[in-house]
């Protein structure tokens, strides 16, 4: 297998689901142009910084091009997030060097950017666009990588594919998240009170209406909420907070992603979340199996996607009614009385929460003629 395009290796879906593949031995060869990493939130990069990242990807695709055709042919190219445009560059060699291509769909773009975060109208010229763009580069794959069940059906559904062409890869937590907890986790510097813990980027998907009417209806709650992010609705949160000063909130705009591990240990409560779109129920985003690793307790919305885990470790999650922010409120104040009766989910299903599950079904659609 060859991995190829402008895959982001900062993102942990990307890093996750290569690494498998090398322990499993089944990369070849990776190919790589880098033009994405340096931008965390594509939706508010600004046009001028996604037109200089589009153009040095163009003017690299000739070459990344070169590398592939050297490859032995008949194999199975794999196209990780993001990978849309990627497809379009990639297929004409693919096909004719006989390689299989599996792209990793995870996002979907027309979804996000007209369903979730409400960028373009719906119907419009520029939506109706953007899924045409993302229906044909769907189409030309032969495999297409999933996170969960729901978003496959979600894929099949909205753009007409056959079921059988989706595998479910979910997306997991790295090692470090899961070594945290055998480590005595550190304290929370100059606070006593139980922490309860949100990060993500601010982004309609984790609910942050939800969760601030959670944090101003306990205001007065013997314990303090850390809140880490930015993005598309942190005006929105700013405006909170200048509103409702209170001792009991903590807003950090970012921390290095190699401090997240002892800040969910340290946290008594980490929430997942909370949004009403449709998307938000399809979804089991990444920090949902990093909290659960860590060993902290997760309180996130309810949906199909998240049932299964829910039911079978009630221990470690609660889930409440998505948009809620007194149900959330209410499970906090829950959860903090009831600690001693929570349990973090054993170390051993680590193997089954995360990208190995799946991984043995996309090995042999990929060997597939």
């Amino acid at each position: 297998m060859i991995a190829w395009g402008s895959y982001d290796e900062s993102k942990p879906r990307v890093r996750l689901l290569l690494g498998e593949l090398r322990k499993q031995g089944a990369l070849q060869a990776e190919i790589n142009i880098p033009v994405w990493s340096a931008i965390r939130d594509k939706a508010v990069a600004g046009q001028r910084r996604l037109l200089k990242s589009l153009i040095r990807l163009l003017g690299s695709y000739p070459g990344a091009l070169a590398k592939l055709a050297r490859q032995p042919g008949g194999g199975t190219v794999i196209l990780p997030y993001p990978a849309i445009p990627d497809i379009f560059a990639a297929w004409p060699v693919a096909r004719l060097r006989g390689h299989r291509i599996v792209i990793d769909a995870f996002i979907s773009l027309y979804d996000t950017m007209v369903s979730d975060r409400q960028m373009l109208r719906a119907k419009s010229i520029r939506a109706s666009f953007v899924w045409g763009i993302e229906w044909l580069a769907l189409r030309l794959a032969d495999v297409v990588i999933v996170d969960t069940d729901q978003h496959g059906e979600f894929f099949a559904k909205e753009f007409a594919i056959a079921g059988e062409r989706f595998v479910t890869v979910l997306v997991g937590a790295e090692d470090e998240f899961w070594k945290v907890r055998r480590a005595a986790p550190p304290a929370a510097e100059g606070h006593d009170l139980p922490t309860v813990l949100f990060y993500g980027q601010l982004i309609p998907l984790h609910g942050l209406d939800t969760i601030l009417d959670a944090v101003r209806r306990t205001a007065d709650e013997p314990f303090r909420w850390l809140l880490i992010g930015s993005g598309q609705e942190e005006p929105k949160l700013r405006d909170f907070l200048d509103k409702h000063r209170s001792n009991n909130v903590t807003w950090l705009p970012w921390v290095d992603y190699e401090q997240l591990p002892a800040i969910i240990a340290t946290a008594k409560i980490a929430l997942g979340i909370f949004g009403t779109s449709d998307k938000a129920g399809r979804v089991i985003p990444n920090k949902v199996f990093q909290v659960l690793a860590a060993g902290t307790q997760l309180i996130t919305r309810e949906s199909p996607a998240v049932q299964e885990l829910a039911l079978r470790f009630p221990g470690a999650i609660r889930t409440v009614p998505a948009g809620n922010g007194a149900a959330l409120a209410g499970a906090v104040c829950e959860a903090l009385a009831a600690a001693d009766s929570s349990a973090p989910i054993p170390a051993s299903a680590q193997k089954e929460l995360g990208p190995r599950q799946g991984m043995h079904k996309l090995l042999m659609n990929s060997k597939r003629t």
